[in-house]
């Protein structure tokens, strides 16, 4: 069971990645960057350093250790390995905004 949940999110991440739903968001002047990943139901922010994800198998699951990562995380990390995200540059003045929908837990 373990085994073929692995492979079932390794195929859902690669998916992610294929279909162009890893974006890099990059602030300027700041420098600063934020991960998103596109998901079936909204937006999902993604922070590969940490790990975290704010998607809901991340909460439920990887936060109860049944799971090491959910597949949003391992599309990152496989984007970022190979290339394969889109850069969307913003102004500064936009990060907060954006960062706060989304993390708005009231679009389910």
């Amino acid at each position: 069971m373990q085994r073929q949940r692995k492979v079932d999110a390794e195929v859902a991440a690669r998916q992610l990645v294929s279909e162009g739903k890893v974006k890099l968001y990059v602030f300027r002047p700041s420098g600063r960057s934020v991960w998103i990943v596109v998901g079936r139901h909204r937006d999902y922010l993604v922070m590969p350093s940490v790990p975290y994800c704010t998607c809901d198998d991340f909460f439920f699951r990887v936060l109860n250790n049944e799971k090491p990562h959910c597949y949003h995380l391992l599309a990152v990390r496989m984007a970022s390995e190979s290339g394969a995200y889109e850069v969307i540059e913003e102004s500064d003045d936009w990060y907060w905004q954006l960062i706060w929908e989304w993390l708005d837990w009231s679009r389910k």
